[in-house]
């Protein structure tokens, strides 16, 4: 999937996980959680150098693809526990925020890479990929229509959270 279908899936998974949880209350809170979901829907492509994340991360990224390659351990639930280890090490007045807002988004994206055609390696260092039986390619049409839905179904939950209060 690409970067905008991510950043969607992301905003997306972290309303929905705000409602299980019962998020953050004041606004500044709930703007580092919000951004937190949408920087781990992107997170899990720091092993595709040519990504966003991987742009940001050059070396880092470049590193990760030539060790592991695309769709291995950063799309696995290694890096799942990964970015609860690491976010359980932050010390601020938002670490609960970051670390879930931050796996909520990195969850929508192996769940969103997981319907496309190449799937993932969600068991790595197993190599079997896991695939939907319903997907799709990379940048098609059908994408964009995820897209437009995973955005709509954000902007409901967000509302229905936070204008409507159901």
């Amino acid at each position: 999937m690409k970067g905008n279908t991510h950043i969607m899936g992301g905003l997306a998974a972290a309303a929905l996980a705000n409602q299980w949880i019962a998020g953050p209350a004041s606004l500044d809170h709930q703007l580092v959680y919000y951004g937190a979901g949408i920087l781990g829907s992107l997170l899990p492509d720091l092993c595709h150098p040519h990504s966003w994340v991987g742009k940001k991360t050059k070396l880092v990224s470049k590193l990760v693809s030539k060790t592991f390659g695309h769709r291995t351990i950063t799309h696995s639930w290694l890096f799942i526990i990964g970015t609860i280890w690491v976010s359980n090490l932050l010390q601020t007045n938002y670490s609960p925020e970051i670390k879930n807002g931050l796996v909520a988004g990195v969850i929508s994206h192996l769940i969103l890479d997981a319907c496309t055609s190449r799937g993932i390696q969600f068991l790595y260092p197993i190599h079997i990929r896991f695939r939907s039986p319903v997907y799709t390619k990379t940048g098609s049409s059908a994408e964009t229509a995820i897209s437009g839905i995973l955005m709509i179904a954000a902007c409901a939950l967000l509302a229905k959270e936070h204008i409507f209060h159901i």
